[in-house]
């Protein structure tokens, strides 16, 4: 059966060797070259946080995570910054980078962009 890609979001969905648009929604390989396709990342719409407004509070280490919701997160990212910013600056720097990624894009991804199906990842969502 043949649907538009992508139909979630109404974008069209293409692949990533040959540039065709794909025409079946769920397509593990890309019917004119056969590479495999990547499962599409979509956002979770139905936070009760704001991606933007963690990633700029982590200015602070912590501090996204802690608009979140996860005080102890927070602090061991906070602590584990700090000790790194002492320590070794570069890393602790990167450090910093991966705590304000974490903050906005953890928990934002829905978990169905990832889940493994019957030939490979899926957007989907789990089987029945």
């Amino acid at each position: 059966m043949s649907v538009t890609a992508d139909q979630g979001t109404g974008r069209p969905r293409f692949c990533a060797q040959c540039g065709q648009r794909l025409s079946v929604n769920d397509a593990s390989f890309c019917k004119e070259c056969g590479a495999p396709l990547a499962a599409p990342v979509r956002l979770n719409q139905e936070l009760s946080w704001r991606p933007l407004v963690a990633l700029i509070l982590s200015i602070i280490p912590g501090l996204g995570q802690f608009y979140k919701g996860h005080p102890w997160r927070a602090l061991l990212w906070f602590g584990g910054v700090s000790i790194m910013y002492t320590a070794a600056p570069p890393i602790g720097f990167l450090l910093h980078l991966i705590c304000a990624a974490n903050a906005a894009l953890a928990g934002s991804v829905r978990e169905t962009a990832f889940t493994r199906g019957r030939s490979g990842f899926s957007a989907t969502g789990p089987r029945a």
